[in-house]
């Protein structure tokens, strides 16, 4: 499948992740590439899954989200849920950034945005810790977000 992304489809997708809300005529104005070209490979990106959707970065400080905090998580094997579940899950809650399956000491990561450093205790405490499959956390708060 990776053979059908030629040159100008890794273009196409280097210039989406910074500009993914520009028209097809500034993409292709700014990759010096046809209109339809454009919209052609885009179209076929989407279809053969290389491009999921197209989201935006958002900053959570502005939006009152001043504390950003990854979890770790070990998975409990002998709780009635899956790891996958229990992944697809934590990636449903409100203040969940990512979720994502790792390997290592720690079966799963999150990134979650809260308000204060109470919502985040009340959020590991409350919410994390008493559902099902969650054996233990750590809890690493953000100083910084660069990316």
């Amino acid at each position: 499948m990776l053979d059908s992304i030629d040159k100008k489809d890794t273009k196409i997708i280097e210039y989406l992740k910074e500009h993914g809300r520009d028209k097809i005529s500034d993409i292709s104005n700014a990759l010096q590439m046809p209109r339809a070209t454009i919209f052609e490979r885009m179209e076929r990106l989407k279809k053969e899954g290389f491009i999921r959707k197209y989201t935006v970065d958002l900053d959570y400080e502005k939006l009152g989200y001043s504390v950003l905090a990854y979890i770790l998580i070990q998975y409990d094997s002998k709780s009635k849920t899956d790891q996958r579940t229990l992944c697809a899950n934590l990636a449903k809650l409100d203040s969940v950034i990512s979720a994502s399956i790792i390997t290592g000491d720690w079966d799963i990561i999150i990134l979650t945005a809260q308000k204060t450093m109470k919502d985040l205790s009340t959020f590991v405490l409350e919410k994390l810790r008493t559902m099902d499959g969650v054996e233990k956390s750590l809890t690493i708060p953000l100083f910084e977000r660069i990316l």
